[in-house]
């Protein structure tokens, strides 16, 4: 089975974005943050079919993707990011090779909601990230019906239809950058995942 190209563009991206010499990523940030890519793909009203690869929710309400899983694998195989203590991170030979695929327009939509998501982090953390995502209804309810389950299929894209509707025109006039109701989003979802624990 050969790379998934948007999964192999999908890890690179993430790794330059949120690992460094300095910090490293688990395999679950990528999923992660891949997920949180395709959620915005969505807000933006594209269609998931053209995301690329799919999400499952695994039992404990995070998403996994097994293309994911496999680029990061072979990623790490072929010397494009590095492996330490089971974290990863990007080399330079991965940065070039990133470079080199920016500059494909097939991948300039992707880079908008990649980037959207990673940014989040500069207002939570990757661990309230984490937290807000377990409160998406999607992962909500893999998390409740105890079960990997296929995410983002078209009964769960109604729900978030609505949410983001809500969301778009609570923000009306802020303009068109993504990282607005990214961050917004994540927020409320946050809110909500620390209601739920009290």
């Amino acid at each position: 089975m050969g790379l998934n190209p948007e999964a192999t563009f999908d890890c690179l991206f993430i790794g330059d974005r949120l690992a460094s010499e300095a910090r490293t990523l688990a395999a679950s940030e990528f999923h992660l943050f891949a997920y949180l890519g395709c959620l915005l793909w969505l807000y933006d009203r594209m269609p998931v079919s053209d995301w690329g690869y799919e999400f499952v929710g695994t039992e404990l309400g995070a998403p996994y993707s097994q293309d994911i899983d496999q680029a990061l694998r072979l990623l790490a195989e072929r010397g494009y990011l590095a492996t330490t203590d089971e974290r990863l991170s990007i080399t330079t030979t991965g940065l070039d090779a990133l470079h080199d695929l920016s500059m494909l327009s097939i991948n300039e939509g992707r880079v908008e909601r990649l980037r959207a998501a990673c940014a989040s982090t500069a207002a939570l953390s990757m661990g309230m990230v984490g937290c807000a995502l377990t409160e998406e209804p999607e992962l909500r309810r893999a998390r409740a019906i105890p079960m990997s389950r296929r995410l983002l299929e078209e009964s769960g894209q109604t729900q978030l239809y609505l949410q983001f509707d809500a969301l778009r025109g609570a923000l009306q006039g802020t303009g068109a950058d993504l990282r607005v109701p990214a961050v917004v989003w994540l927020q409320a979802l946050y809110r909500a995942a620390q209601q739920v624990e009290r």
